[in-house]
């Protein structure tokens, strides 16, 4: 079975002080690396949580999972990235997207396909100390930390072929129908770049809980499926390729009531069609979560991140490394 890591991801939903608690825990028990959302309305603060955790840590790798342009300066993006590096001395990787409930809570939209190429150059610019030019000015970090691993969360193709030829990798958060043929297509647009083919790492990321009664794990994970399957669904429901019947009646529905300030929370849970969870979320008996991580790895796959999901995100995230990962 090849190596691959493990990551947790959160969103800032508890108290800050059970982030910090959870992150010491995910390192306890072997995991590689710790995702911290953004959407600074309804999420604690991404940056104070990083500060944090980097004091409270000292060998997991921290960082956005992922962050954004359309509310954050790159500018506050490159210092504040530049001050965790200090802080964890190297530990850390960057997560960035267009945006979503972040720029979305505030009325801000988020970033076009060719501003996020200019924001990914100028923002690798600032990390290596060199100047950019902002509103005829030019800025310069006094602090940089150099070429750090940024990983591009996205869905759509455009994105995706940008992250190949750019970053150190893809955050995929969708479907585990076709994984395989999706890793070999970031393959394919990395050669297509110049680059080595496996130059570009595939982070995976879904929710995850554990439970011997099957149906109580898949219900946990619902609030997170609602916005990955909406995403996914909906694209394909755009462009006139949604087949399922009830899967084309469910999109328009999930559009209208879906609200952005109970992102990925529970509150969506009855929008989830049960039929979606298979392929959209890690969740079922430790038996059943140890089969398909096993399907995912001989997929090819990078990394496996989980959002640790039901009434405890610590003991997920324990069962999972003792009933999972060291049995695969």
């Amino acid at each position: 079975m090849p190596q691959i890591k493990f990551g947790v991801g959160i969103y800032g939903t508890e108290n800050a002080r059970e982030a910090v608690e959870l992150a010491q825990r995910a390192e306890e028990h072997g995991f590689d690396r710790f995702w911290i959302g953004d959407s600074h309305m309804i999420w604690r603060e991404l940056y104070v949580l990083a500060g944090a955790i980097a004091m409270a840590t000292e060998r997991i790798h921290i960082g956005p999972g992922v962050t954004h342009p359309a509310v954050r300066h790159l500018t506050v993006t490159a210092s504040a990235m530049a001050t965790l590096h200090e802080l964890t001395e190297g530990r850390v990787m960057l997560g960035f997207g267009v945006g979503a409930s972040g720029p979305a809570n505030i009325g801000m939209k988020p970033a076009s396909v060719s501003e996020f190429e200019a924001n990914i150059k100028n923002l690798q610019q600032l990390l290596r100390g060199e100047s950019v030019i902002f509103n005829g000015t030019q800025v310069k970090c006094l602090f940089p930390c150099g070429d750090i691993p940024i990983y591009i969360g996205t869905r759509a193709p455009q994105v995706l072929k940008l992250a190949c030829r750019l970053t150190a990798g893809f955050i995929h958060a969708g479907a585990s129908d076709r994984l395989a043929e999706l890793v070999q297509q970031i393959r394919g647009y990395t050669t297509e770049a110049g680059r080595d083919p496996n130059a570009v790492e595939f982070v995976y990321r879904l929710p995850c809980a554990i439970d011997a009664n099957p149906a109580q794990a898949r219900a946990a994970v619902k609030g997170v499926v609602a916005r990955t399957a909406m995403t996914q669904l909906g694209r394909l429901y755009d462009r006139g390729q949604l087949e399922n019947e009830e899967d084309r009646r469910a999109i328009p529905r999930m559009r209208q009531e879906y609200d952005t300030y109970h992102h990925m929370d529970a509150a969506h849970s009855y929008l989830v069609r049960d039929e979606w969870l298979e392929s959209f979320a890690l969740a079922g008996t430790p038996e059943q979560v140890r089969a398909k991580v096993k399907a995912y790895i001989a997929a090819g796959i990078d990394e496996l991140t989980i959002i640790p999901c039901g009434p405890s995100k610590q003991a997920t995230l324990e069962r999972f490394a003792r009933e999972v990962v060291k049995n695969i």
